[in-house]
């Protein structure tokens, strides 16, 4: 799930197979994954981008980083990652769990069962936020959805819970002022552990529907500070 494209491991595969010594050497193949994973680089019409990153191996022998990123940038793709790289995924995306891996270090990606791997989940539930109706001009009925698919689902509005957290009788449509409410932990290092580890805002208010706009927008602060460390270009 932490990998949205397999093609981005079709260059590190050339050359370990052609390069085995060289292989278990290598340096920054992290970097280059998680750089051109985040970017989507190898979206749209990837085929000759891979040709020309195996043409470059095959010329320097070797996987230098500044000469694979260069492949890249000539080929038009952009490495440089931006907030709006990372706010642009949502609920469903197939890049989503890239981050949320990056993000949670205490969840099992790879358990026995599939359906135990940890799922990710709406802080304020579609149901809660579909209840928020604006006035239909042409028929004068509050009947229009003030919050669409775009805005519901994003990233900013996404956590990731256990399957246990997210069951039949876990979080379901629970609004976050009683899920992330002080009652429900059983000490206040717990409840402060919770809302670190998942990013929430600390000001009660903002977990009220009527502030819906303000809880995303105090978020995303705190999800630009947590990938600080990648917001950069190489």
């Amino acid at each position: 799930k932490a990998i949205p494209s397999y093609l981005a491991l079709i260059p590190l595969i050339y050359f370990c197979y052609h390069y085995p010594e060289k292989f278990s050497r290598i340096k920054g193949f992290q970097d280059y994954l998680l750089r051109v994973l985040v970017t989507g680089v190898f979206g749209g019409s990837p085929d000759n981008l891979i040709d020309k990153m195996v043409r470059k191996i095959q010329v320097i022998g070797d996987f230098s980083l500044s000469d694979i990123f260069g492949v890249i940038r000539d080929d038009g793709r952009s490495l440089e990652i931006t907030p709006e790289v990372i706010f642009s995924h949502y609920y469903g995306s197939r890049g989503i769990h890239l981050f949320f891996n990056l993000w949670y270090k205490d969840f099992d990606y790879s358990p026995a069962l599939d359906s135990n791997g940890p799922q990710v989940d709406h802080i304020f539930p579609q149901s809660l936020l579909k209840t928020v109706k604006d006035i239909n001009p042409d028929s004068g009925k509050l009947n229009l959805l003030h919050y669409r698919a775009e805005q519901r689902d994003q990233i900013a509005n996404c956590m990731l819970l256990t399957a246990e957290e997210n069951g039949f009788s876990g979080k379901s449509a629970i609004p976050p002022s009683e899920w992330f409410s002080r009652e429900r932990f059983d000490s206040a290092d717990e409840h402060e552990h919770y809302l670190q580890m998942h990013l929430i805002p600390r000001d009660p208010s903002l977990w009220e529907l009527e502030n819906y706009d303000l809880f995303i927008e105090e978020r995303k602060k705190l999800i630009k500070e947590k990938f600080s460390f990648m917001l950069r270009a190489e």
